[in-house]
């Protein structure tokens, strides 16, 4: 298991040393995994102070504002 979570870190990591700040959903699609399992990939690299989540929004919000 350890050889696997080594494997999906580095490439959030370099995910997102390459494009900065990205979205779960993005995240999720060049990873090949749900939004919601990136979100929580993501959360735990957030919890291990590898990665920081700066942007929560209400659902819908963002098509509202287009």
């Amino acid at each position: 298991m350890e050889s696997w979570w080594t494997e999906i870190e580095d490439d959030i990591l370099m995910c997102l040393k390459r494009q900065g700040a990205t979205p779960p959903a993005e995240v999720g699609r060049r990873l090949g995994v749900s939004e919601s399992a990136a979100a929580s990939l993501l959360s735990i690299l957030a919890c291990e102070g590898k990665v920081r989540i700066c942007l929560v929004d209400l659902p819908g919000r963002r098509e509202e504002a287009e």
